[in-house]
């Protein structure tokens, strides 16, 4: 056993936190695509295998997330549909371990090493074993069923966007849920909820509360819950039904995945010094989550500089910003263009509602 890998962190993010419907909207996918994301939890990057582009490269600091992607896509590749959702930990399974044996002979060494070592996590179920998740699962969402648990079983049963408005004014928006809100959302405890010191904190909003309590005044107003797998997850510390299931889970993407011919490459690498690494004209399609929140200003300037370099002409760029406000720069906004329609309409649309989103096309040079 290696003592390196056995003393290596937990993965921070096991499911999804972000809604991979944007991501697929504004990079309009196509089959010859050589595609460059972050990893993440791994379901941003299997989201975008849907589209069968020619090559994946998917990006991560930490091995343990890079693992993950490695094991959820051979969940996928090789367990029908139920057996997958069951092995994964959306339904019940008895026998989790088992399928892993059968499974790991499928991964990396180091990858099967890892998770040899986190069997508990195995057994219990993996997609909601991240310790970001399990802030939810094992304090946020048994908090909130105790002080607003009828509300929002109403909530989470309402049909209608205006059925739902109207049980957000009269059970959940009250003086209890915005001081909940506002104070559970400062920059001291968002650190400490995501218990990671690569996670950087810019702040251009001011008040992280009062910012997290307009987009969810925003989301239940916009967005029906039935349908959106991150409250689901948030206040029910499980996803309810089969139909707000984060997009890589939904029946039809599982078995698109699963039939996808695409080249898929992991690297555990710095963003930064992989894409520097990159050859000029490399990449048709830029996936890259909210790294806003993991680098600082003048980084992200860096990254956009190489972005340009290694860009195909007209490859197209999609990012988040949680509490950062991280634009183009203006020594290259000829260069990449925002499309401000399509960024203003899915921050609006998307239900990950504590991002806002940006899309952009990388024009080619002009000699």
């Amino acid at each position: 056993m290696s003592t390196e890998n056995s003393k290596e962190k937990w993965i921070l993010y096991s499911t999804c936190d972000e809604d991979s419907n944007s991501e697929i909207e504004a990079l309009a996918l196509q089959e010859g695509d050589v595609v460059l994301g972050v990893t993440g939890s791994g379901c941003r990057s299997l989201s975008l295998l849907v589209h069968n582009p020619k090559k994946l490269t998917s990006v991560d600091f930490s091995p343990g997330q890079n693992y993950l992607l490695e094991l959820k896509l051979a969940v996928i590749r090789q367990l029908d549909y139920d057996k997958g959702l069951a092995f994964l930990g959306v339904d019940n399974c008895s026998n989790r371990w088992e399928i892993f044996q059968a499974l790991k002979n499928s991964l990396t060494p180091r990858a099967a090493e890892y998770f040899e070592n986190n069997r508990k996590a195995i057994e219990s179920g993996i997609l909601f074993s991240g310790r970001h998740e399990q802030f939810y699962v094992r304090f946020a969402a048994p908090m909130l069923r105790l002080l607003f648990g009828k509300g929002f079983k109403r909530i989470f049963a309402a049909q209608t966007l205006e059925e739902q408005r109207k049980i957000y004014a009269s059970d959940i928006n009250k003086s209890l849920w915005r001081a909940i809100v506002r104070y559970g959302f400062s920059d001291f405890t968002i650190k400490l909820i995501l218990n990671d010191d690569k996670y950087k904190i810019t702040n251009d909003v001011g008040s992280a509360g009062e910012y997290v309590l307009e987009r969810l005044d925003h989301t239940f107003n916009a967005h029906l819950a039935k349908d959106n797998h991150w409250l689901s997850l948030m206040v029910n510390a499980r996803y309810l039904d089969r139909k707000s299931l984060p997009h890589f889970l939904l029946e039809e993407n599982y078995h698109a995945i699963a039939r996808s011919s695409t080249e898929v490459e992991v690297v555990t690498a710095n963003m930064l010094d992989y894409i520097a690494s990159l050859p000029d004209g490399s990449i048709d399609k830029f996936s890259l989550s909210d790294i806003t929140s993991c680098i600082t200003r003048d980084e992200f300037d860096r990254l956009l500089g190489d972005v340009t370099r290694v860009s195909k002409d007209n490859a197209l760029m999609c990012y988040r910003n949680f509490l950062a406000r991280y634009h183009v720069p203006s020594s290259i906004n000829r260069r990449i263009v925002r499309n401000s329609e399509m960024s203003e309409r899915l921050t609006h649309d998307d239900i990950s509602f504590v991002y806002t989103f940006e899309a952009a096309m990388i024009l080619p040079e002009i000699a």
